[in-house]
């Protein structure tokens, strides 16, 4: 582009001013032509300060530029704030719109190397808007490019594929002259695409991509390129289940000269995918052999987040060949690699085998934490695609806006020639008062409906209160009694009596323990549900919970918490103890109105027709009718059963 050329530029415009110099440009022109090698970071940011004193803008920018590149190249995140400063500054004095774009672009990736992610894409947005005003249509795709691979990092692959195919727009007219970026821009797409299960669509862009590889004159980057695209078509295939197809082109990729000698990294990628295609076909012992290889050069290039990602893959291949202790010994130290490398990926695979592979106590704590990371990574990533989304629609809604403003003045000017538009502005006045009459009046009813819940809601409250009373005193006095009586007959050698009494003891107390429950302003509903889940999960009892995040349990009433944590409480104990099932789904959703509870197990079943539920069942029923709710149950002989409770949140 005119804006960034090379320094040998730099050094053809300074010396029309070398002619008219003194010391001070002397010294510049020194600086100028020596910034190379070891010297290029340290001259150029004193050619910088040089330019500034003798007030050259038409270098300043080029050099700032120039040192702000080089600063990023070195991880040097003072040098690009110093760089970004002098941009702005050069923007004050010259109002030229270019320093203020690459200042915001500078800005971002400071950001992006302190792992700033949101800011890094905030200002990523505004030099890419000041680009678009320029009409410059490189930089503009570049900046989108750059964006994209920050929604790929943070797992926003819909929003990925909408920024990239807004980059191919101003790229693709180009490609001759930006072939790399173009490159980069569909290989990132094709990344989203793969992971949004689009192998077809993610492999067209991965061949467009190597059809533009063969214009980089680099030969190492070109090589990369396409030892790179050979492990991503491959993968395609994979997720297609072709394993044939992808073999052959994993082995046409390791085929390469020297391959493991000149590009390791690609080397390990390729046959650390060969390896899982292998145990995808069944092939564990071809797998394995493959997965060790990889590790071990991992181990010798340090690549210790390869080395986590290697171990998680040999603990899953030794447990499909039912080899447990050298499983659990890699799920163990891939556990430790991903934790300190921050692979969280790898720390929840980790977690879920050892899961799988340890009993008790040791599994419990494995599963606890594998639901604890796995919620606080699903709100991160569900935190970030929410700012780059604000940041989008930040940016578009002052773009609407300043349109609108334009349109508004417009409109006021013909609004007052126009007569008869003020008639209509009159029609449209009444209108909307009749509309406004009819929406008072459904907000009346609506406040009916929701008053006549809340009435219920404090019937249900006052009951509850009850229950825990009669809880209390069953537990403090009745039980105490019996306690009492219980050691006066053993005392007195009744033993068989003092037998009798302790089951009825033991009967008062599980009462009590039923018709209490934790209260929800002290430990949260969702913390409750995972401790219920904790105190039943065993390695022949999996309980899995889903969607308990996408609700804000906070905004829902007790008493439906209350009634929907005693449904999957009493379900839990159903099916474990008279269903004999191995599996339990626990699911909840919701819309507008209503919540949604679905409880599911792989048990024995019943048949609904013949047999009536349990007075457990029975009790939530009546919970969930208490609050205009519904509840169905659903069971088949030998295929378990669903139960399904539909409650709404205000009454309407």
């Amino acid at each position: 582009m005119k804006k960034e050329n090379s320094l040998i530029l730099l050094f053809t415009l300074f010396a029309v001013f070398n002619a008219f110099t003194q010391t001070p440009k002397d010294s510049l022109n020194f600086y100028l032509d020596n910034a190379k090698g070891s010297n290029k970071v340290r001259y150029l940011k004193k050619a910088i300060t040089l330019l500034e004193d003798l007030k050259i803008d038409s270098l300043i920018q080029q050099t700032s530029i120039e040192y702000a590149k080089e600063s990023y190249f070195a991880k040097d995140t003072l040098g690009l704030t110093f760089s970004k400063n002098k941009l702005q500054n050069h923007f004050k004095r010259s109002k030229d719109s270019f320093s203020l774009a690459k200042a915001y672009h500078f800005a971002a990736l400071n950001h992006k190397i302190k792992n700033n992610l949101d800011s890094s894409f905030y200002y990523y947005q505004e030099s890419k808007k000041i680009f678009i005003g320029l009409k410059d249509s490189i930089e503009t795709g570049r900046r989108l490019l750059s964006m994209a691979i920050l929604q790929v990092k943070e797992l926003d692959y819909l929003g990925c594929e909408t920024t990239a195919v807004e980059g191919l727009k101003y790229i693709e007219p180009a490609q001759d002259k930006e072939y790399r970026t173009l490159i980069s821009l569909y290989q990132t797409l094709g990344n989203a695409l793969g992971h949004l299960n689009r192998p077809k669509e993610s492999r067209a862009y991965y061949l467009k991509a190597r059809e533009l590889a063969k214009f980089n004159t680099v030969t190492s980057r070109r090589e990369v390129n396409y030892l790179n695209l050979y492990n991503n078509i491959g993968a395609t295939y994979v997720d297609e289940g072709n394993f044939d197809k992808a073999i052959t082109l994993f082995k046409e990729g390791l085929r390469f000269d020297s391959i493991a000698i000149k590009y390791p990294r690609q080397y390990q990628n390729l046959l650390g995918s060969l390896s899982s295609a292998y145990f995808r076909q069944g092939k564990i012992d071809k797998a394995i052999s493959g997965y060790k290889t990889v590790l071990e050069g991992r181990k010798k290039s340090k690549y210790v987040y390869g080395e986590s990602v290697s171990h998680s893959l040999l603990a899953e291949a030794y447990m499909k060949n039912k080899q447990y202790n050298l499983a659990k010994k890699h799920a163990y130290i891939g556990l430790e690699l991903g934790k300190k490398t921050r692979n969280n990926e790898q720390v929840l695979d980790c977690l879920q085998f050892l899961t799988e592979l340890t009993f008790g106590e040791t599994a419990k704590k494995h599963f606890k934490e594998y639901v604890q990371l796995k919620d606080s990574l699903f709100t991160r990533e569900r935190t970030r695609k929410n700012q780059f989304a604000k940041v989008i629609y930040e940016t578009e809604k002052k773009e609407k806006e300043n349109t609108s403003l334009k349109l508004e003045n417009q409109r006021k000017e013909l609004l007052i020639k126009s007569e008869k538009q003020q008639k209509t502005i009159g029609f449209l006045i009444a209108g909307a008062g009749i509309l406004f009459i009819g929406f008072g009046a459904n907000i009346v009813a609506s406040r009916r409906k929701k008053i006549l819940f809340e009435a219920k809601l404090a019937q249900v409250e006052a009951r509850e209160k009850e229950r825990q009373q009669i809880a209390k005193s069953l537990h403090d006095e009745v039980a105490g009694d019996i306690r009492m009586l219980h050691l006066k007959l053993e005392k007195s050698n009744q033993l068989e009596e003092a037998k009798s009494l302790h089951i009825i003891k033991e009967n008062v107390r599980n009462l009590s323990h039923q018709l209490s429950s934790e209260s929800f302003n002290k430990v949260s509903f969702k913390d409750q549900i995972i401790n219920l889940v904790s105190d039943y999960f065993e390695p022949d009892f999996k309980i899995k919970v889903e969607n308990i995040n996408d609700i804000s349990w906070t905004e829902i009433n007790n008493s439906i918490k209350r009634t929907l944590f005693l449904a999957v409480r009493e379900s839990i104990q159903n099916a474990k103890k008279y269903a004999e099932a191995t599996k339990l789904i626990v699911r909840f959703s919701e819309n507008k109105k209503t919540i949604t509870l679905e409880i599911s197990d792989n048990g024995i079943g019943f048949d609904a027709e013949v047999k009536k539920t349990g007075i457990g069942l029975k009790n939530i029923r009546e919970r969930v009718e208490d609050l205009n709710g519904v509840f169905n149950i659903d069971s088949e002989l030998e295929k378990g059963t669903t139960i399904k409770i539909y409650v709404s949140k205000n009454g309407k």
